[in-house]
């Protein structure tokens, strides 16, 4: 059997970087899609596999820490391992190191599958394998996933932006990581020259469709903690808590 867990080396080209010559947080989650597809396909149970059953993955929920941001022209290794699996949900974690084997962050995910004809949750407990890669003996020492309060007042409408060709994913629906760079982009070049997001926690919660208007609700909750909202008019399509450092 393959190792429970995947080892993926990313380099930090120049057109990954923000004005600082750092890694955005993005392209960060991005590579950790990555690394979990790869993970996932090594595996058996990745995109051809699940598509072959009619079932594709689908992103949950994410919680993010990142201690020091990958500069450019370095090499960036993360590390992923499932952690549990039950019949609607399994949870994925991720490790982060420079190319010494510094810990630089870590990461925790939570997934599911849904039916690619009724888009409606499937049984993971179905898939071959699977609970196979099960591995609970590596840390992830950051909080676990917690639940974002809802904005229901006192918020700002901080921006509002429709969906378009470049937002979208292969089910033409917003691409998880343009979740992450619609919220980033609310806050003020000036803060990144002072500060950096330690820690986002997001939670998927509807799917933002093509030619969608969405809006996105901010209140700083305390100092440097943001709760921000993606909304379709009345609907809630995705939460999401920033901690500055």
């Amino acid at each position: 059997m393959i190792d429970f867990i995947g080892r993926y080396e990313f380099t930090i080209d120049a057109y990954l970087t923000d004005f600082r010559g750092k890694a955005t947080l993005p392209m960060i989650g991005g590579f950790m899609l990555q690394a979990a597809t790869k993970h996932a396909d090594e595996r058996g149970f990745g995109y051809s596999s699940m598509t072959s059953q009619k079932r594709v993955w689908v992103l949950s929920r994410m919680a993010i820490e990142v201690f020091e941001y990958p500069k450019n022209d370095t090499v960036m290794i993360i590390k992923s391992w499932i952690v549990s699996v039950n019949r609607l949900f399994t949870e994925r974690h991720f490790a982060m190191e420079d190319s010494e084997g510094k810990l630089i962050g870590f990461a925790r995910s939570l997934w599911a599958s849904i039916d690619l004809e009724n888009r409606k949750p499937t049984n993971l407990l179905e898939l071959d394998g699977l609970s196979d890669y099960v591995y609970q003996n590596q840390d992830c020492p950051i909080e676990g996933l917690s639940k974002i309060p809802a904005l229901k007042d006192n918020y700002e409408l901080a921006t509002d932006f429709v969906v378009k060709y470049s937002d979208v994913d292969i089910n033409k629906h917003l691409n998880s990581m343009k979740y992450i760079e619609h919220f980033v982009d609310v806050f003020d070049i000036d803060m990144f020259r002072e500060k950096e997001i330690r820690r986002i926690e997001i939670n998927y919660v509807s799917e933002g469709k093509y030619g969608t208007k969405l809006d996105i609700r901010k209140r700083e909750e305390s100092e440097g903690v943001f709760i921000l909202e993606m909304r379709d008019g009345d609907t809630n399509v995705c939460s999401a808590k920033v901690i500055w450092k």
